[in-house]
């Protein structure tokens, strides 16, 4: 994201008396646009809604070295496998803490077959394109580790201009002087006393067209492949004609391919037993919000996001999916 912009947003929430407090864990980056600062550890109070304020639990944030969500102990097993995760906030473990996370719930389901370490490089707000990105710099995959690729409802979003045009520009050397730019106090001030500014016509698009999707999702399963990796596709919140792209990709590639949250409706009618506490706490947040729309017991309020509830579920379905390929 444009630094300037990032900060006009922060200023902006903090006037609306609601703060997604999440929001000041990412930095300006070069490459992605933004990425979580390095060795970062903060506890997020407010989040998801203003109507949920004090009503959700806390969540922490840890951030290893590179920048990336990491467990607060280092919990690496030499010369074990790895599951790596590239993916957006879903995958990230938004609204939840590293460790009752989908991904580290599975590596926790997997070591009892055999070693696994978990390596998460998932980013809330990431499509496709940053996700190609992040592969073509940190794709250290072994044989016979396993990669959950997880993108499309960000890649569907609406944007003036594509990830692909973003990153052309903020890399060209025009660009490169502009962004530094951005970061000098007085570059910023001058930008408060309305200058004419050039006006550009753009029609509205996607931030990933549906055959640079396909191509992105491509690109990174044979990226995949020719490590001896084993790449999976999870679709989080993927509708319509992205969904239909990834689920006929994983045909193609013969793969695997999970849909959530629909796998998660055959357990609707035992999450009220098997987690009481959890139940009841999301309940009381939602009110009869949960009575009219049942997949809040395990979604956040946005109907998107799966909360610790929908993260251990989700952890559950994809053990089963690898745990008959597990040698």
């Amino acid at each position: 994201m444009d630094p300037v912009v990032l900060e006009k947003y922060q200023r902006f929430v903090a006037g609306q008396g609601f703060v997604n407090e999440d929001a000041y864990a990412y930095q300006p980056d070069l490459r992605y646009g933004y990425r979580l600062k390095p060795n970062l550890s903060i506890t997020v109070q407010n989040y998801s809604s203003a109507l949920m304020v004090d009503k959700l639990p806390p969540w922490t944030i840890n951030s290893n070295a590179e920048g990336f969500r990491a467990p607060s102990k280092d919990q690496n097993k030499p010369g074990a496998r790895t599951l790596h995760v590239l993916g957006d906030s879903s995958s990230f473990g938004w609204g939840v803490d590293f460790e009752k996370s989908y991904p580290s719930l599975v590596v926790e389901k997997l070591n009892a077959l055999s070693p696994f370490n978990l390596r998460n490089l998932s980013l809330p707000g990431f499509s496709s394109f940053q996700g190609k990105l992040l592969w073509q710099e940190l794709g250290d995959v072994k044989k016979d580790d396993w990669v959950i690729l997880s993108f499309g409802w960000n890649d569907s979003y609406p944007s003036l201009q594509t990830d692909r045009r973003h990153f052309e520009l903020r890399n060209s050397l025009a660009g490169k002087v502009d962004w530094n730019l951005k970061h000098l106090l007085l570059f910023r001030w001058m930008r408060t006393w309305g200058l004419p500014v050039s006006i550009h016509e753009h029609k509205a698009g996607l931030r990933v067209p549906l055959k640079q999707y396909r191509e992105n999702l491509e690109a990174l399963v044979e990226g995949v492949r020719e490590k001896g990796g084993r790449p999976v596709f999870v679709s989080v919140c993927n509708f319509a004609e992205y969904r239909d792209t990834v689920q006929q990709t994983a045909e193609d590639k013969k793969i695997p391919f999970l849909n959530f949250p629909a796998e998660l409706e055959p357990y609707l009618s035992t999450v009220h037993d098997r987690f009481p506490d959890l139940f009841v706490t999301y309940f009381e947040a939602y009110g009869e919000g949960m009575e009219a729309n049942p997949m809040l017991a395990f979604l956040f309020p946005d109907r998107c996001h799966p909360n610790e509830i929908g993260h251990s579920l989700m952890a559950e379905v994809l053990f089963e999916t690898f745990k008959g390929e597990i040698r």
